[in-house]
């Protein structure tokens, strides 16, 4: 019938296996806006997966300096790795303030909020939030009140919220899905599962992310 035109393609599915404390997951977040960006008519519907870094940490976190000496073996190792994932961030108009954190933390709690916050269709703007309070402000996202905080200017009440962690009915299934991922090999972050086809383990190109995108599209 003329002058009838097609329904637009459905967004792309993209599962996200990340972790909040990963300066890579963020620019992977990053990667994927400026691809969509980049090719008129293209939408993609992201979907955070959770993964930890460092499950062991304890609940509290621990100090930030020592951390990174212990991850990279020294304090100048770890300098030139901070240099290195701020070169990459560069090319999305990031800067990080890595000099600004002072406790690495357990995102167990991170997550648990994350997966609340879906009922109310917040999700990933809250994910940015908790990049955006630890790489940029250097806030301590494994702290309840800091967590609470930041889903309360997403649109989570507060109060609610506070009472869902305090109940802890997800945290079991919460930690089978986090070892699930690690029984399937996945031992780092971010990793990028395209239409439940493509998979890309780690940071790629830009140009690399949008022919994996077409491929996607073209098995359909």
């Amino acid at each position: 019938m003329s002058g009838v035109q097609a329904a637009p393609p459905p967004p792309i599915p993209i599962d996200f296996i990340g972790d909040v404390a990963s300066a890579r997951c963020f620019i992977g977040l990053r990667l994927i806006d400026s691809v969509v960006r980049s090719v008129p008519g293209l939408s993609v519907e992201v979907r955070w997966r959770p993964f930890q870094i460092d499950p062991g940490l304890p609940a509290s976190g621990v100090d930030r300096a020592t951390y990174l000496i212990e991850r990279w073996g020294s304090e100048n190792q770890a300098r030139e790795a901070l240099q290195d994932m701020q070169a990459e961030a560069n090319e999305f108009g990031l800067k990080f303030a890595f000099d600004r954190i002072r406790r690495q933390p357990n995102t167990f709690e991170a997550h648990r909020l994350i997966r609340y916050a879906r009922n109310f269709g917040v999700e990933m703007q809250l994910i940015e939030a908790m990049f955006m309070a630890f790489f940029t402000e250097g806030r301590d996202i494994g702290d309840r009140a800091i967590l609470l905080t930041l889903g309360a200017h997403c649109g989570v009440d507060p109060e609610l919220a506070e009472a869902f962690l305090r109940l802890g009915d997800d945290v079991e299934p919460l930690r089978q899905e986090l070892s699930g991922f690690r029984s399937l090999g996945v031992d780092a972050a971010p990793r990028f599962i395209i239409a439940g086809r493509e998979t890309l383990p780690g940071l790629v190109p830009a140009e690399d992310f949008a022919e994996a995108l077409f491929r996607a599209v073209e098995e359909d």
